[in-house]
């Protein structure tokens, strides 16, 4: 018998009267009720157990006398035995010697025993509690559905987003239509810590060329300050021309993910280079002490000194990305500009001393 085979079992049942214009048939009698008799076809896999006791009933059980009968004969065998008739059991009164059978049945007793032991077995509310625990269940496997929806649209978005950013990268020049990486994107690649298109547009349009290793740590201290402050920025003339070269290549990249259909908001974008430390990294370069430093802006000395250690980082980046351009000049410039940083108690071990 395979696991689809349907067979259809003539059970007699002890069900409701009903009258002719009722809709249900063949509902549970209820206590106390005396009820009719009748001859239900029912499936097989609604079939929970099975007693060894044999109960003798008329051939014909069309007469409703006979079918009565029956359910008295039944009710005498309730009476003898009050906890429920005894069961078939498969090994005993079928013989059936399976190994693997036998352990199934020693599972199930076992089973069996833990489930009638449980407190909520013989629990008053355990009808209730089975259907609130159920509910949650059916809660669950809708939560488990719907985050399994969830990160096939994620999916979705992701591979649409990596589309747009793909887009991005050939208008800029950073890879070809067949997706191979040009000397931009090289270079791009060398640059993790802190905004990679715009630095390296800085680096290919030659804006670190014309500056000194000073300014250029001025200039690079826009990528990682995300401090705000209350005083007016007094970016000095010398820097204040390559602040705005900085911000146009930021509006061009802007402008660029925006025709890709990327969310991006332009003034956001170039509002997020902030140039809060400009003059103090400058002065910081040029010898400054840190007390001077930290009378020319607001911004809290633990904040300035974690943008400097920040900074310290990503010229190192843009060394390496320098040497790999071959462009030596530029890799002595923020070499130096590395040197002029690390100093006093910036870059000291333990700010306790």
């Amino acid at each position: 018998m395979t696991a689809d085979t349907v067979i259809v079992v003539d059970v007699l049942l002890h069900v409701k009267k009903t009258k002719d214009d009722e809709a249900d048939t063949n509902v549970p009698c209820p206590p106390g009720e005396s009820g009719d008799v009748e001859v239900v076809p029912i499936l097989h896999t609604l079939i929970y157990q099975i007693s060894s006791l044999r109960v003798y009933y008329p051939k014909d059980l069309r007469p409703p006398d006979n079918r009565k009968s029956v359910l008295k004969t039944i009710g005498e065998v309730k009476k003898r035995f009050p906890e429920g008739p005894p069961l078939l059991n498969p090994i005993k009164d079928m013989k059936i010697e399976d190994p693997v059978f036998k352990e199934c049945v020693e599972r199930i007793k076992l089973l069996e025993e833990r489930l009638y032991s449980h407190p909520l077995h013989n629990d008053k509310n355990r009808g209730a509690l089975t259907a609130a625990y159920d509910a949650k269940q059916e809660i669950y496997e809708e939560l488990t559905t719907a985050k399994t929806e969830l990160r096939k649209a994620k999916s979705i978005l992701q591979m649409d987003e990596l589309k747009k950013r793909k887009r991005v990268l050939r208008r800029l020049g950073y890879c070809t239509l067949s997706d191979v990486i040009e000397m931009k994107g090289r270079i791009a690649c060398e640059l993790s810590s802190a905004d990679e298109l715009l630095l390296t547009e800085l680096i290919f349009n030659g804006v670190f060329n014309n500056l000194s290793a000073e300014q250029s740590a001025a200039l690079v201290s826009c990528f990682v300050c995300d401090e705000n402050s209350t005083q007016t920025s007094a970016t000095g003339e010398e820097l204040r021309g390559v602040l705005r070269q900085l911000q146009e290549y930021a509006r061009r990249i802007a402008k660029v993910s925006i025709d890709a259909k990327m969310d991006l908001d332009e003034d956001e974008y170039v509002g997020k280079f902030k140039c809060t430390l400009m003059d103090v990294v400058l002065a910081w370069a040029k010898g400054a002490s840190f007390l001077q430093i930290c009378k020319m802006t607001d911004v809290f000395e633990g904040s300035i000194i974690r943008c400097m250690r920040r900074l310290e980082e990503v010229l190192r980046q843009l060394c390496q990305a320098a040497k790999n351009i071959g462009n030596t000049d530029l890799e002595n410039k923020f070499s130096d500009a590395i040197k002029m940083l690390k100093r006093d108690i910036v870059f000291a071990a333990s700010l306790y001393m």
